[in-house]
């Protein structure tokens, strides 16, 4: 029986160190939106940063007066942007750091997506 302890304590040491300890969305909760309007290649509203915690949904939306691609530096998500139309890239923010999001024919920085472990 004793020879068996050990390999079941070290099959639930290793299992359990197998977890993922970042924080997850709860089911239900409403996901991070941002809402950005660009006019003549700058921003003209929407927040100069958005912090999430990891695992959190976010939403990028932006409305243009031009068309453009929309572009999640570090996420390599982007979407067409038609003018005057809205366009979205909706994502789990599973990775920490500071990544850009901008629009790439326009060159205009959107904001700051910071995810924080």
């Amino acid at each position: 029986m004793r020879r068996f302890v050990v390999p079941v304590l070290a099959m639930l040491l290793v299992t359990t160190g197998c977890g993922s300890t970042a924080p997850q969305q709860q089911p239900g909760a409403a996901p991070e939106v941002a809402v950005f309007t660009v006019t003549g290649g700058k921003r003209t509203s929407g927040p100069d940063r958005v912090e999430v915690a990891a695992g959190r949904t976010v939403t990028i939306e932006v409305t243009t007066d031009a068309p453009d691609e929309l572009h999640v530096h570090g996420y390599d998500r982007t979407a067409d942007v038609v003018a005057g139309q809205s366009a979205s890239v909706t994502f789990t923010a599973d990775i920490p750091g500071l990544f850009e999001v901008e629009l790439h024919n326009s060159g205009a920085a959107l904001t700051e997506l910071r995810v924080t472990a």
